[in-house]
């Protein structure tokens, strides 16, 4: 299952936030031991290669590359 969270600030601790509907359609309940993989949300293709170096118009590439992966 993958589930959206927050990253917040408690006290001198970092805390994850999840949805209650996220958790209870895990079957976890409050208080239980989880294990969680955590990835950093990526949203653009310019956040993962950067920008191009040919010459080329790099706006105009990242458009075109966001557009077909479905990027706004």
């Amino acid at each position: 299952m993958i589930a959206k969270g927050r990253i917040l600030e408690w006290g001198n601790s970092f805390g994850l936030r999840l949805s209650k509907i996220d958790v209870a359609d895990a079957g976890l309940h409050a208080n239980q031991d989880v294990e969680v993989e955590i990835t950093p949300k990526v949203t653009k293709v310019k956040d993962v290669f950067g920008t191009l170096k040919k010459k080329v118009n790099t706006a105009k590439a990242l458009r075109e590359i966001d557009r077909m992966f479905g990027e706004k």
